[in-house]
């Protein structure tokens, strides 16, 4: 960890020397500045540093800005992240240095867990590369390409979906990714170039992803600049995503180009699509999230608001309406094949399915490291369960599990609750 000591269990001495010695540093703020000089250069051991004081330093802290923490988490991710070889040059492989700077990450954040609910998405993204990353496979590298936009990495993303369309340059969901990357960047252009690419050549079944970037990019292009033709375009492509596919992720995209566009009709409109896609949330609360994101838009009218709606996206929206096949397609790319038994396929087809993560197991029938949970809350004689969902992205199967002998499932099951417990992540569990 280039010598920087990454020892969090500060004594109650070692802490009052250490507020003392800072009495007059720098606030939270010029060092979240200084994060941000670093970055910009590309100084990885400085931005680590810095990260790493400003983690110490809010350690005792009884109140954190949800934030100012994730932006911190996010750049010392980047830090230790760094040029990104280990992703970029598929002969280098070696990923040690992030593989222990994450791990002490995960041990540090673990003795306070209570203050690190709202980043779970940048964690479970750090995990997810660090897994990946160990079967560098051309899917594979999609997916690491999504989640390094998580850690606010997306200048490495765009490298690696550049890699992947050198040699596949039709493939729409590197495309789709490569588009929300320059977003990021407030590069608005080649963000359109990449996803009208992926729009012209996606199968019909799956345009609605270029069509949801292409929405976002117009959508952001247009706060950028208050160019009209920009907003007029980001609610065409966001009626053809809805008349394609009605799903959160394309109501989502609407949602925002229409209060970003300030048209009463689109608004009303965009609210009824909304009530379609999560029926769950009656109008009331509609017309609440509605109100308080048109209120956001009018106070900032440069900022996202609500306009975070990856297609890997769901945190704002955060249900679990769809069915395993919908969230494997949207997450996988593929339909996962199934066997007919114990009713399975009309058990993974009804709705309420949420990922719970990748798997450090490997699967037991291909061997590779590539097996994903899903899950589905039920309740029988008055407990909370939930269902099972196997999924191999190299298999390309799903089943539950009863199909795996028992002491391997124990396995799989044992290393997804230790990193993804379920209780945390099933939206019924945590509304009981």
């Amino acid at each position: 960890m280039s010598g920087i000591n990454f020892d969090f269990s500060i004594t109650s001495i070692d802490l009052e020397a250490y507020l003392e010695k800072n009495a007059l540093m720098e606030t939270l703020g010029d060092l979240l500045d200084q994060c941000a000089s670093a970055r910009a250069i590309g100084d990885w051991p400085k931005l680590e540093e810095l990260s790493i004081e400003i983690l110490r330093g809010i350690y005792k802290e009884s109140q954190i800005d949800e934030g100012s923490l994730k932006t911190v988490l996010q750049s010392y991710l980047s830090s230790i992240v760094g040029t990104g070889d280990f992703l970029t040059d598929l002969h280098s492989g070696d990923s040690s240095r992030y593989q222990e700077g994450l791990r002490k990450l995960l041990q540090f954040l673990e003795n306070r867990p209570h203050h690190f609910d709202s980043i779970e998405p940048v964690l479970q993204s750090a995990h997810e590369i660090a897994l990946l990353a160990l079967d560098p496979t051309s899917a594979n590298r999609n997916k690491i390409a999504k989640h390094l936009r998580q850690i606010a990495r997306p200048d490495l993303a765009i490298v690696i979906c550049t890699q992947i369309l050198e040699k596949t340059r039709l493939n729409y969901y590197a495309r789709t990714v490569l588009c929300g990357a320059y977003c990021d960047l407030e590069q608005f252009d080649k963000a359109i170039e990449a996803a009208e690419v992926g729009l012209k050549f996606s199968p019909d079944a799956n345009k609605t992803y270029p069509l949801n970037a292409l929405v976002r990019a117009h959508t952001l292009k247009f706060k950028s600049n208050g160019d009209l033709s920009e907003i007029e375009r980001a609610l065409e492509y966001g009626h053809q995503s809805i008349d394609l596919k009605l799903d959160v992720y394309a109501a989502n995209a609407f949602v925002a180009a229409a209060i970003a566009s300030a048209k009463e009709d689109e608004v009303e409109f965009a609210k009824q699509v909304l009530e379609k896609a999560e029926p769950q949330l009656r109008k009331v609360d509609i017309a609440a999230l509605f109100q308080a994101a048109r209120a956001e838009q009018a106070l900032a009218p440069t900022a996202q608001v609500i306009e975070e709606f990856d297609e890997s996206f769901a945190e704002i929206y955060s249900t679990g309406f769809d069915s395993l096949f919908d969230l494997v397609l949207r997450d996988e790319g593929f339909i996962p094949k199934t066997i007919d038994a114990r009713k399975m396929h009309e058990r993974f087809n009804a709705e309420g399915w949420f990922l719970q993560g990748l798997s450090n197991m490997p699967c037991p029938t291909c061997e590779t490291v590539s097996l994903h949970s899903y899950r589905k809350h039920f309740k029988r004689y008055g407990k909370d369960m939930h269902y099972w969902a196997l999924v191999c992205d190299n298999c390309q199967t799903a089943t539950d599990s009863i199909d795996y002998d028992k002491k391997e499932f124990l396995s799989i099951s044992s290393d997804l609750e230790a990193n993804f417990p379920v209780a945390d992540l099933c939206v019924v569990c945590l509304n009981l």
